[in-house]
C-alpha cells in the first residue's frame, strides 16, 4: 500500500479591486489581495491548510506587502472596500510577471526570458 502526499504553496486571489497609483513605480494600477498558505494533499485533494497569511500586490509593477492578519480576514469576508495606500508598506517591486506567459521573475529583464514579449 502507498500513498502519494503533497506538500504546497497555494496563493488564491481575493474579490478585491481597487484602482491606485502605485507607490513604487508611480503608475496607475489595480491593488489586489492575495491569500497564501501551505496546503497538504493526499491523493492530490487538499486535505489541511495551516501558514495563512495575506498580501497586497499592486497589478501594474509587481510591489507586494504583507497585511496583517486582522485587515485580512475582514476583506476576505467583504467587510473593508478600500484600502489606503500610504498605511500599507510598500517596500519595492516585487516579482514580474509577463502578460502573455505568465512567467514569474525576480530579476529585471526587459523581455521574458521564456516568450521574449517585452515586459
Amino acid at each position: 500500500m502507498f500513498f502519494i502526499l503533497g506538500v504546497q504553496q497555494e496563493a488564491r486571489e481575493l474579490d478585491f479591486d481597487q484602482t491606485a497609483i502605485c507607490p513604487c513605480c508611480g503608475r496607475f494600477g489595480h491593488l489586489r489581495i492575495v491569500r497564501v498558505c501551505t496546503v497538504l494533499s493526499l491523493f492530490f485533494l487538499p486535505v489541511l491548510r495551516w501558514g495563512r497569511r495575506y498580501e497586497a500586490r499592486m497589478g501594474c509593477c509587481g510591489a507586494a506587502c504583507p497585511l496583517p492578519e486582522a485587515l485580512g480576514r475582514d476583506v476576505e469576508r467583504g467587510r473593508v472596500t478600500a484600502l489606503n495606500l500610504s498605511d500599507l508598506p510598500f517596500t519595492g517591486r516585487g516579482p514580474r510577471r509577463c502578460r502573455r506567459c505568465g512567467y514569474e521573475t525576480g530579476e529585471d529583464f526587459d523581455f521574458c526570458p521564456r516568450c521574449g514579449t517585452r515586459f
